[in-house]
């Protein structure tokens, strides 16, 4: 038996026995400490992600709020606002970073000066949400020019 355990066969198991154990506890390590960042970080929650102005008249400027709140346990940060388009406007009113259970609104506003038909246009909310740290905003209008 002293023989077997001194020969390189049973070196080698021991050594790939040694790694399987090894990995075996990173893996679990890393799991939890994954489990417990999600259950402790911040969560952008929309009351809706999307508004239809419906049919509108030509020349108005359009205005929204999107409400939200922060769902998670540790700040929600609004990182920045981007707009798909420059007859459209975004933002936070100057307040970025909101607590537990803290609500807040992205104000939007949309120029329907020279524009017909059919609009759809997007907002990009970026958060430090882990998981989903970029959610898009959609408002949809008909224009109509010759609508008084």
């Amino acid at each position: 038996m002293s023989n077997f355990v001194q020969s390189k066969v049973a070196k080698s198991i021991y050594f790939v026995f040694g790694l399987a154990v090894i990995a075996g506890v990173m893996f679990l390590l890393m799991n939890n400490s994954r489990i417990s960042a999600s259950g402790s970080s911040s969560k952008l929650l929309f009351e809706e992600e999307y508004h239809d102005f419906g049919k509108v008249p030509q020349g108005p400027q359009l205005e929204y709020s999107f409400k939200f709140s922060n769902k998670g346990k540790s700040p929600l940060i609004i990182e920045r606002v981007q707009t798909s388009c420059g007859c459209t406007g975004a933002t936070t009113g100057g307040k970025n970073e909101y607590s537990k259970g803290e609500s807040g609104e992205i104000k939007i506003s949309f120029n329907t000066q020279g524009r017909q038909g059919r609009q759809d246009k997007q907002i990009i909310v970026f958060s430090n949400d882990p998981d989903s740290p970029q959610k898009t905003l959609k408002i949809t209008c008909d224009i109509d020019p010759n609508m008084q």
